[in-house]
């Protein structure tokens, strides 16, 4: 159906419905609208962050305080539909970030430590069927597209929206690979393997790659500005990059509460959100970009309170920032979800036997082990908490967000969702 024709029945189908008042104004609107493709999506991954790291990070935002407590919202919370997400992997009810996020880019579930390849891959030992992801049909389709993270662009969840590889670890040829992507943009860490083995990298560390190939230089030859630092990126001006690597650290980003104490030193999750957003933006086709807050996890791991709380809220500004975007433009899907829980969290009372009695006092429940006997004892048996089980939240705003709000969704179909947006 030409553009035109469409446009005319719509308007004819709208018209009729308000005048016979068979169905108001503002529902058939809405059911019109839900028949439209989207132009953009940004998908964006809490790595670690479960329903509880959303009520601690409500808390901290809170300031601790229970009068203030009820009024807090996060960004996230404001979204259209909400659900929740199942995150088993191909060979473990406890999944790693690699299949998870292979997952949510392919709709394809695969073994643990595997990325963008299907099940019949095991880690380090076998390669299996290159499985194709969102972001290369958006590339195909001629949209642009970007990844920000605040880990290593190598780490697994970034890593599988553009790379084949059956062991997350190999980090230097999953660097290779983003460099054949042909992606637009480019932001997070990793420097070290993107300069070889007997290079220094431009934050001063020895590169960790394999070989002694440059990256950077390559990069460079490809059309790409290239920053390394806080000043460099905001000198980046996003009419005039069409293509942009931005690598802040060797290795991760700064957790957000030692980034907030030198903020030149790294932009923003938020900022890289943002300038990523306005150079993708400039393609009439549309542009696919995945945000990753990768540090959650990391502080979960470390069983570290208050840097899972901030990143938390860091990555809810990148939230504000997309939803901000997609207000004005109306042609965008905002989808927020995590790639699994990490730590366990378990917000229980300061004091145990009455709860009224003070404020919470969290712990990280996973990395115990049952004790012998009847009862349900527990004993820290690993200094690192461990990955869950558990389901995680989804959230999603514009062209095709009520795909969202059916109740429990498993990670393979947020995929679907994506695609049916774009109409690919």
């Amino acid at each position: 159906m030409k553009m035109e024709s469409k446009s005319l029945l719509t308007g004819l189908l709208l018209s009729f419905a308000i005048f016979t008042s068979l169905i108001p104004a503002g529902m058939a609107e809405d059911i019109i609208e839900r028949q439209e493709t989207a132009k953009n999506v940004i998908l964006l991954i809490g790595d670690g962050m479960g329903f509880p790291q959303l009520t601690l990070a409500r808390i901290d935002k809170a300031g601790g305080n229970l009068s203030e407590y009820g009024d807090v919202e996060l960004s996230m919370d404001g979204m259209q539909v909400s659900g929740y997400v199942s995150t088993y992997s191909a060979n473990s009810f406890v999944t790693d970030s690699a299949p998870a996020a292979t997952a949510i880019a392919s709709g394809d579930k695969t073994n643990n430590g595997v990325i963008g390849q299907d099940a019949t891959a095991v880690q380090g030992e076998k390669d299996g069927k290159n499985l194709t992801t969102i972001l290369e049909m958006a590339e195909k389709a001629g949209l642009s597209t970007g990844l920000v993270t605040t880990t290593r662009i190598t780490h697994a969840t970034p890593a599988a929206f553009y790379a084949h590889v059956d062991n997350r670890d190999n980090e230097s040829e999953i660097a290779d690979q983003l460099l054949e992507s042909d992606l637009e943009v480019i932001l997070g860490g990793g420097l070290q393997y993107f300069v070889g083995m007997n290079q220094t990298d431009p934050a001063g560390k020895p590169g960790k790659r394999t070989d002694d190939r440059n990256l950077l230089a390559e990069f460079v030859s490809h059309g790409y500005v290239a920053v390394y630092n806080s000043s460099a990126f905001q000198d980046a001006d996003a009419n005039k990059t069409e293509r942009l690597l931005g690598l802040f650290d060797s290795s991760h980003m700064l957790y957000e509460l030692e980034r907030s104490c030198s903020p030149d030193s790294e932009p923003s999750l938020a900022d890289m959100t943002k300038k990523a957003i306005q150079i993708l933006s400039t393609n009439p086709k549309g542009f696919f970009l995945m945000v990753e807050g990768g540090r959650i996890d990391h502080a979960a791991h470390e069983r570290n309170l208050s840097k899972m709380a901030a990143d938390t809220l860091a990555f809810d500004e990148a939230v504000n920032s997309s939803l901000n975007f997609a207000s004005h433009d109306n042609q965008t899907l905002v989808i927020v979800t995590a790639d699994h829980e990490c730590g366990g969290l378990v917000l229980q009372p300061e004091n145990l036997e009455e709860y009224e009695a003070g404020s919470i006092d969290p712990i990280f429940a996973s990395g115990t082990a049952k004790t012998p006997g009847p009862r349900y004892d527990f004993i820290t048996e690993m200094q690192e908490a461990t990955h869950t089980a558990v389901d995680v939240p989804i959230m999603a705003s514009g062209p095709g967000a009520e795909k969202v709000g059916h109740g429990k969704l498993d990670n393979t179909q947020i995929f679907s969702i994506m695609k049916e947006a774009f109409g690919f």
